[in-house]
């Protein structure tokens, strides 16, 4: 588990840097220390005996053929709020969690100051995940969805890790409703199984419009990252090298496929309606760029809930597609029948054809006005590839048995805030 002084190490240059102006201007009057905090408990089994499947692609182990697991969306949170003054704030937030690299182990999420220039303007200053999505800044708070945790069929391409920057809010009435605006840039660095992910530049912004209990959301971001993996480096530079088994592998990975300087972007559409005990919450979004490493994909999901005193039935489908072409990886002539195979299968698996629909359907019981319990089925289908190895939130290792495209995963999860 990381030191506290790691913890808090993303606060440090951010006390420094206002610890002169806030001495000046903050009187001990108006100082206060609010903690809060959330956490879930909750456990998923996967039904298939072929493939393996787990809650999202930073949970570290898989469930399969029927084994129970606890360490998917099981996490505590804990959150401290210092304001400051009328305008200024501190945020630090912890939450612990199994995670795919580090394991068990505590991690700041949250660590900005706020400054309130009037009732329209804000800004946040420090680490903190950008608002592109409905469920951004929320997407571990299971208490705060009504499923058990947001569709994997959007949230599953594009995660929403806290980065190292600054966020613009405003907000005023406009069209007969609410009308804000975010606009944030930051940089991070996400770790992986055999390497990491260095964002330097994420530009995003956000429009949302909201009369009564319909809300209207526009998310764009652009960004540029570099894709660091030792092995596939090692593996690209042999495929380039003259006399390789690849006869247009120097020319073509490097246009499609290249690991570095990689830019994206990305579009997402949002809408969250309230009419009574009912609910609707729908997402599409669109990604791309100039990498297979961030793929032309499309997707979306919709759901639907009706609420009965505690008991909340819900049900939500969605998919998602990529629009990756064939790179036309071509094995030197006179190859042996397993090496084109192999350039074959290396062509396809960085057109990414994962394309699947997600079904699901469960059940939120509000215990306390501060928990709730959730059953929730989900089932899962391949519709285009059920063959070619993959290890995202499905795990189809290579030489597998033939699967059927086909795995389903039942979750039950505790929910609570404090």
């Amino acid at each position: 588990m990381r030191s506290w002084h790691a913890l808090i190490a993303p606060l440090a240059p951010l006390m420094v840097g206002v610890s002169v102006s806030l001495s000046a201007c903050v009187s001990a009057q108006a100082e206060s220390l609010q903690l809060s905090g959330f956490g879930s408990l909750s456990a998923y089994r996967g039904d298939d005996a072929v493939v393996g499947v787990r809650p999202g692609d930073r949970v570290k182990n898989f469930s399969q053929d029927g084994q129970w697991r606890w360490d998917g969306d099981s996490v505590l949170g804990l959150q401290a709020g210092w304001q400051l003054s009328e305008q200024l704030e501190l945020v630090w937030q912890v939450q612990l969690r199994d995670d795919l690299v580090g394991g068990l182990s505590a991690r700041t999420e949250w660590a900005y100051i706020g400054w309130r220039h009037s009732a329209d303007w804000s800004v946040r200053l420090g680490r903190q995940p950008l608002p592109i999505y409905i469920n951004s800044e929320t997407l571990r708070v299971g208490f705060a969805h009504t499923a058990v945790r947001p569709m994997a069929a959007v949230y599953g391409l594009n995660g929403s890790e806290p980065v190292d920057g600054i966020n613009i809010s405003w907000s005023q009435p406009a069209f007969e409703g609410n009308l804000s605006l975010d606009l944030g840039a930051g940089s991070n660095s996400v770790s992986l199984p055999r390497g990491r992910v260095d964002t330097q530049a994420l530009l995003a912004s956000a429009v949302r419009w909201q009369q009564g209990g319909l809300s209207l959301r526009l998310g764009v971001a652009a960004y540029r990252f570099d894709l660091h993996d030792d092995a596939l480096d090692a593996q690209f530079d042999a495929l380039m090298r003259p006399g390789s088994p690849c006869a247009n592998c120097a020319s073509a990975l490097p246009d499609r496929a290249r690991t570095r300087d990689v830019e994206g972007r990305l579009i997402n559409l949002g809408m969250n309606w309230d009419s009574g005990d009912w609910t609707l919450t729908a997402e599409a979004t669109r990604r791309g760029g100039n990498s297979v490493f961030s793929a032309e994909v499309e997707a979306w999901y919709a759901l639907v809930s009706r609420r009965f005193g505690a008991l909340t039935p819900y049900a939500s489908i969605g998919a998602s597609r990529f629009k990756e072409a064939a790179l036309g990886l071509q094995a030197t002539a006179g190859s042996s029948l397993a090496t084109v195979q192999g350039i074959a299968g290396l062509d396809r698996r960085l057109q990414s054809p994962w394309d699947r629909r997600i079904e699901l359907a469960g059940l939120r019981w509000d215990v306390h006005e501060k928990a709730a319990l959730k059953l929730q089925y989900e089932r899962w289908t391949a519709t285009r590839d059920s063959s070619t190895p993959r290890d995202g939130e499905i795990h189809l290792p290579s030489g597998s048995p033939a699967w059927d495209g086909r795995v389903q995963m039942l979750t039950v999860s505790l929910d609570f805030v404090f």
